[in-house]
């Protein structure tokens, strides 16, 4: 395994798991992301410094072999995938019915999926604690999400 150039770190995290609807087929299933507490830790200007906030991470490029295993267990449709019109590869959420990748600007930038407009949506969304440390590399970052106490945590 070659080592990569991790961004995010956190001595624990959560694993989010919501159902959304498919903008290809429009059928609904099961999609993940991940979310980490208050005190992971971003790299910044080479260092790393500590976040006092909640954050949901996404545009994930690379995941350490045990995190990606674990967490294609949990939803076998979140995988590898090549990005259109490049050589790059990151994680993605793929509809189980067509196959058909879910961007992750619509899960979290849009209104819907890991973005909730109110409790009862922000309820829908399940968290699992992981109690063990992960690196990352990922290029999106949402800090301290809208209703994220409101999330069911198991």
């Amino acid at each position: 395994m070659r080592p990569f150039d991790a961004n995010i770190r956190s001595s624990s995290y959560y694993i989010a798991q919501t159902d959304a609807g498919c903008p290809h087929c429009g059928r609904r299933g099961r999609v993940l992301a991940l979310a980490l507490p208050t005190g992971h830790e971003m790299r910044i200007d080479g260092r790393w410094q500590r976040v006092a906030a909640n954050a949901l991470v996404f545009h994930i490029a690379e995941l350490p072999c045990g995190l990606g295993r674990r967490l294609s267990a949990l939803v076998p449709e979140f995988r590898p995938t090549r990005a259109k019109d490049s050589r790059d590869w990151y994680w993605a959420n793929h509809c189980r019915h067509c196959g058909g990748v879910l961007s992750d600007d619509e899960l979290h930038c849009e209104p819907g999926g890991f973005m909730p407009m109110c409790e009862a949506d922000a309820a829908a969304i399940r968290l699992i604690r992981v109690d063990e440390g992960c690196e990352l590399n990922a290029a999106g970052y949402a800090l301290e999400p809208q209703f994220f106490a409101q999330m069911r945590g198991s």
